[in-house]
């Protein structure tokens, strides 16, 4: 077999730029791994993988060899002869036979040759250090299994350092649980911003400003030849130029580099492929495919092989998801192939990659990827058709945020000339509580279907959501009558696959009922709803028994939101599903926390949790947490609510997360906090369908209460007054409750006892039927005096007792006994272990030898300490507080 000749500069190490940045951390990792038989050194190309090895090699690293592949040396026998030239180069004794089988008239087998390289290698004189660079230019499989061979049982003074664009197809994961195996790649490649700072610093001869640096980083993501490409052009530029203008993908300079490395070498399949790409902001093998069309003359390259092409670090991209299906290009290397792009193909047929690319996202539900590229494709009015034909995946209340940012990607001017994404936009302001925004819309839609001579049938289902929603206004403002009317009208336009305007619709006529004080006529309109209800669950029965839920709460009856909430499978003939958002464990909650149940409410809020964040579960387990003492993880509940909330720019949310952080200050004992607050809250119009677990403005009236200056009890009582009258008017007694406990607490600071006595009492007699504790306990330690002079009959007295036992514990949680587990006895822990495995109390007597009586001490000590209210939740609390692995 006959070799061309070798290129003897394939042994030479590259040359280290002068202003090479020095990276200490990656050059003592590499030293540290001599005593492994691998370093593998793997990043897309500009990473400054050669220079980082060339550099240290530099210093004193003993005998070393160096050697460059090419594609020409994929063959296993033209590896070896090279792989063996470069350590003759350090050891010229080294691997003579195996160098004398290519000088033979017949070459050897290559199972020979391997094994007298193997041999030859393992009888090295002295250590060797060999570096394999590019080798991503090897692509045949027997090299790469020739090396796995040659691992398996690494010569003992060798140690290999491969440099590649990505990991070599080699067992890896072997040499990794092995500990044979030291590897740097992209995140320890990249450049910090100090690390930039030293060579931009140098090109421009002086100090620069930290916010350009900054820019500068975020530009080039830490990419090595990003920030010399930067550095370039500054000294081209002059000093006083800004680092960060020059690098863009369609500069000169930066072109170049990706033409001369990147784009030329690629076949003219992928470097089709590698344009089309640049119009997405992430891309998937099946997308590849579809964005192909007819690129590259008609000749086609598979999404996948596209695919592996990328994750071999031939491209500058980097991974999005953890499974490696999704690559997302380099900003800059984006840019530059979108110039090549428009260059290349100009408009028209740019369009149609677009249009490609928009279709395939809608077909995948990617929605807001689909409209920005049918925009860009075919103009606003196509991008709003595809909108609102996929308003079905829309109008759930879950999706409003998704809306939002799909209706931002429109011309305002085509949003508003189109009755249909009006209507989209009316929902959205409705789901987001922007209610005169909304009544505005809906004025404008009117207006719209008038002029617009839209046909029959849009005009019809527009006309039903639009009524649907103003039953919605009206029920917000206490127009009852007027809401069921036009939520009749509603159902009657709206045709049977409009399941989530039709679902409003019926809750508004269910609403509309209770604000009449027709209780049960409210519930029966749901029952009916849920018998009829088509599906499916988490559109259809789920926001029905929500509806029904809150009805419930408003009418302060937790013994009916108890049965609704509880029941495992169906309500009505209606089932809650598995995806109830978390619903159905809020409600639970929030009947345990009014029944002061804290442990109980406590392990419902975290296991509804634990599959995400849930805003009003947040604020209910805040609250929880609070009445048990824990203030502090109170307050980081609500800090990581109001963070998540500004990630998703959801102001109305975090208004009432700031509410509920008010709240929490003023529990705490932080009176300045609150009345910040209080100073900034916009109070707007109100709305009295107050349905979660607190309201705004009745924190509002909290505050005033206890700033406790004339001024600020005179809105205290304003406020209140308004609220009484228009809660009662409309049957919102969960509310009301709230309001006449906070007159009373009111007139209690005014020095009125008898006023006080007296509101205290109707608010008590109208709470005790749900047995409603945490309420008044929320309240705080002065509503004890009014409540101490309360003359209630026999029957109340024990609901009374139930109220001042919890302001008791509420008294000893606030005073900082924050573990309950210290204060227990080594008696009391064996009861609760014995309480945990359901045993009674005559059992427990005959276990410990103690009498019934003696038992029952211990038991309500245990209670009282846990700060619970029946063996349930005590061993519940236990076991939460991890006290029963203790006993």
């Amino acid at each position: 077999m006959a070799f061309p000749p070798f290129l003897r500069s394939k042994l030479q190490r590259p040359r280290v730029v002068a202003d090479f940045v020095a990276r200490d951390e990656l050059l003592r990792r590499l030293e540290g791994a001599r005593t492994v038989p691998l370093t593998v050194v793997a990043a897309p190309l500009g990473y400054g993988k050669t220079s980082l090895v060339a550099h240290w090699l530099e210093g004193d690293v003993g005998r070393a060899a160096w050697l460059s592949l090419d594609a020409g040396d994929s063959e296993p026998q033209a590896f070896i002869r090279c792989l063996v030239a470069a350590v003759r180069s350090a050891l010229p004794e080294a691997c003579s036979e195996t160098l004398a089988c290519f000088a033979a008239d017949r070459l050897p087998p290559l199972a020979v040759i391997a094994t007298l390289l193997g041999n030859e290698l393992d009888d090295l004189a002295e250590p060797l250090l060999l570096v394999l660079d590019d080798l991503h230019c090897i692509d045949n499989r027997n090299t790469y299994r020739l090396l796995d061979r040659l691992l398996l049982r690494p010569p003992r003074n060798l140690h290999l350092v491969l440099i590649g664009r990505g990991d070599p197809p080699l067992s890896l994961g072997a040499l990794r649980v092995r500990g044979a195996l030291n590897e740097i790649g992209v995140r320890d490649l990249q450049f910090s911003r100090q690390q930039a700072a030293q060579i931009i610093e140098r090109a421009a001869g002086s100090e620069v400003g930290t916010a350009a640096m900054a820019r500068l980083h975020e530009r080039s993501g830490g990419w090595p030849a990003g920030v010399r490409l930067a550095a370039l052009t500054l000294q081209q530029r002059g000093a006083g130029a800004d680092p960060t203008a020059g690098l863009a993908g369609g500069m000169p300079m930066v072109g170049q580099y990706f033409l001369d490395t990147l784009l030329s070498p690629q076949p003219a399949t992928v470097r089709a492929l590698l344009l089309r790409t640049a119009l997405v902001d992430c891309f998937c093998a099946s997308l590849c495919d579809a964005l192909a069309g007819d690129a590259a003359g008609g000749q086609h390259l598979a999404g996948t092989d596209f695919m592996d092409i990328v994750r071999s670090g031939s491209v500058l991209a980097c991974p999005v998801d953890a499974a490696g299906e999704w690559y997302r290009h380099h900003p800059l290397l984006r840019e530059f192939l979108q110039c090549q792009l428009t260059a290349q193909l100009g408009v028209e047929a740019m369009q149609q990659v677009h249009l490609r690319a928009a279709a395939w996202f809608a077909d995948h539900g990617r929605l807001e990827e689909a409209v920005g590229h049918e925009l860009a494709g075919a103009g606003a009015a196509a991008a709003g058709h595809l909108l609102a034909g996929q308003r079905k995946s829309l109008l759930p209340h879950r999706q409003h945020l998704r809306l939002a940012r799909c209706l931002r990607l429109l011309p305002a001017d085509a949003v508003e000339a189109d009755p249909e994404l009006l209507s989209l936009k009316a929902w959205l302001l409705h789901r987001q509580g922007r209610l005169l925004e909304t009544a505005a819309v809906l004025d404008r839609i009117e207006v719209l279907l008038e002029r617009s001579g839209a046909q029959p049938q849009v005009a019809a289902l527009v006309r039903g959501r639009l009524l649907a929603l103003r039953g919605m206004q009206g029920y917000l403002d206490g127009s009852g009558e007027e809401a069921a009317h036009c939520a009749e009208q509603a159902l009657a336009c709206l045709p049977a696959d409009c399941i989530d305007e039709r679902v409003v619709a019926q809750s508004v006529i269910a609403g509309a009922r209770q604000l009449a004080g027709d209780l049960a006529g409210a519930r029966q309109s749901i029952d009916e709803a849920l018998a009829q209800a088509p599906g499916p669950i988490a559109r259809c029965q789920v926001p029905l028994l929500t509806a029904r839920c809150f009805i419930d709460w408003m009418a302060a009856d937790l013994s009916a939101l108890n049965l609704v909430a509880r029941q495992d499978q169906r309500v009505g003939g209606a089932p809650w599903g598995s995806d109830d958002c978390g619903l159905r464990a809020y409600f639970l909650g929030l009947v345990q926390y009014q029944r002061n149940e804290l442990a109980l409410a406590e392990q419902t809020m975290l296991s509804a949790l634990a599959a995400g964040q849930r805003t009003e579960l947040s604020f209910l387990l805040a609250a929880v947490c609070q009445a048990l003492g824990q203030a502090s993880r109170a307050n980081a509940i609500i800090d990581s609510v109001c963070e998540h909330l500004q990630q998703q720019d959801d102001l109305h949310a975090l208004q009432r997360a700031y509410a509920c952080r008010a709240e929490l200050g003023l529990r705490q004992g932080q009176l300045a906090l609150a009345s910040d607050w209080a100073s900034g809250f916009d109070p707007g119009p109100l709305h009295f369908a107050y349905h979660f677990s607190s309201a705004p403005h009745l924190t509002l009236a909290k505050v005033w209460i206890a700033e406790g200056s004339s001024e600020s009890r005179e809105q205290a009582a304003r406020l209140l007054q308004l609220l009484e009258r228009e809660l009662a008017a409309r049957h919102n007694i969960r509310f009301l409750i709230e309001v006449l406990a906070l007159q009373s607490l009111l007139q209690h600071g005014l020095g009125d006892e008898a006023a006080a006595v007296d509101l205290l009492g109707r608010a008590v007699a109208l709470a005790q039927p749900g047995g409603f504790v945490r309420l008044f306990v929320d309240l705080g330690q002065p509503l004890l005096s009014p409540l101490r002079r309360l003359k209630l009959d026999r029957s109340d007295s024990r609901y009374l007792g139930q109220i001042l036992a919890a302001f008791n514990d509420d008294w000893l949680a606030c005073s900082g006994r924050q573990e309950p587990r210290a204060d227990l006895t080594r008696r009391e822990l064996k009861i609760l272990k014995l309480l945990a495995v359901r045993l009674s109390n005559v059992e427990i007597s005959e276990e410990l030898c103690i009498s019934r009586a003696t038992v029952k001490r211990h038991t309500q000590n245990i209670y009282r300490k846990l700060r619970a209210s029946s063996r349930r939740e005590a061993v519940v609390r236990a076991r939460t507080l991890n006290i029963l692995l203790d006993a």
